[in-house]
Parts: structure tokens; C-alpha cells; sequence
């Protein structure tokens, strides 16, 4: 199993995953997921450039505090760039933010990979940010990633009506939201299950 040095830059780590700081080095690799992406439940609208990729890495560590976190998720052992996870538009006053990920490779998808950088994520929001409550948005023809925020411990708090035009009509989109205190209920019941490691809740 590898250890902590085998990592570079780990922040936080899971049984077949861990999270380090997004690189400019990534960039390229989320350019071709972006020019490639076969999945139309998406709510982006055109593929993204490298140069677009590497300005949203470079400016992220700008701003201080920092309003947006994203995390590589990368594989343990092969150190292989799944996709990312990030918490943005942090408000550090009132101590909430909203949470995104996605996985680059749609091969990738469906293997519980999400579910363990969502929980390595919440982790890092809920016990080193200290929020109180997240929350994520999805585009309402998105069901595979409304499924999985209501597996990973969300509920359903409203609905936008026509928020989104895509494919010749108007789309809703969803808002989730999740409180610490529920958070950690779930992992507790969780680690009670025996559950706890790995993907941990959901």
C-alpha cells in the first residue's frame, strides 16, 4: 500500500484515492476531458480551453482568503489524475460554500470513485474549513448526479424553474444542501456499519 511520501502533496486520503492542490500541469488533461465529453446531461455548453484551464488554476491561489478550492483526485499507487472536487464561493463569515466534482474519464464513472473524493471533500469542508452547511447545484436532467449528492447524504432544499436552456428547451435546476451536524450523523452510522473506510457514507 503506498504511503504518505509515495503522494505528492496529499491533503486528504482515501482507500483508493487521495487530494492534492490542482497543478497548471493538470490543465491539459481537463482540456481533452472537456473537448471529449460524451455526457449530455452536462450542464457546460462548449468545450474549454487549456489556456482557460491553467488561467483558473493560476488564479485560484490569488485571492486571499480564497473564495474557490479545487482538489486533484488522484489514484493511489499510480498517482493517475481522475478528475476534481471543489468547494466554491466560500463565504467565511457565515461559513458555508457550494461543492462540485467530476471525473474525467466517463470510464471512470460509476465505480464509486465519486462517492469517495465527495466524502474526502466533505471531510475537508466540515473538520479543516469548519463550515457549517454546503450546498450544490444540478441540472434537473442530471439525475445520475442528483442520485449520488442524495446518496452522499444531501437533500433536496428548492428548485430554479427554466434555469438552464439546453437542446431547444428551458431546464430546471436542483439545489441541494447538506448540514454538518447531518454530515457527521451519517458518518457516524457509517463507521458503526463498519462502513466508515474507503468511500465512507453512501
Amino acid at each position: 500500500m503506498p504511503t504518505l511520501l509515495t503522494m505528492r502533496n496529499a491533503i486528504k486520503v482515501g482507500t483508493r484515492l487521495y487530494l492534492r492542490p490542482l497543478e497548471v500541469e493538470d490543465a491539459p488533461l481537463f482540456a481533452r476531458a472537456s473537448a471529449f465529453e460524451t455526457e449530455t446531461a452536462h450542464d457546460f455548453r462548449v468545450p474549454t480551453s487549456e489556456l482557460a484551464f491553467v488561467h483558473w488554476i493560476t488564479e485560484m491561489s490569488r485571492a486571499h482568503p480564497p473564495t474557490e478550492i479545487t482538489f486533484a483526485v488522484c489514484e493511489r499507487g499510480s498517482d493517475r489524475l481522475l478528475g476534481g472536487v471543489t468547494i466554491r464561493h466560500l463565504d467565511w463569515v457565515n461559513r458555508v460554500g457550494e461543492t462540485g466534482s467530476g471525473l474525467l474519464d466517463a470510464a471512470d464513472r460509476g465505480q464509486g470513485y465519486g462517492s469517495e473524493a465527495k466524502h474526502l471533500l466533505l471531510d475537508y469542508c466540515f473538520n479543516d474549513l469548519h463550515l457549517h452547511a454546503v450546498n450544490a447545484g444540478v441540472f434537473a436532467p442530471n439525475t445520475r448526479s442528483a442520485a449520488a449528492l442524495r446518496k452522499q447524504g444531501y437533500r433536496l432544499a428548492g428548485r430554479l424553474r427554466w434555469d438552464e436552456f439546453k437542446d431547444g428547451a428551458w431546464h430546471d435546476a436542483l439545489i441541494f444542501d447538506l448540514l454538518r451536524e447531518d454530515w457527521l450523523a451519517l458518518r457516524s452510522a457509517a463507521d458503526q456499519a463498519g462502513e466508515g473506510d474507503g468511500e465512507g457514507i453512501g
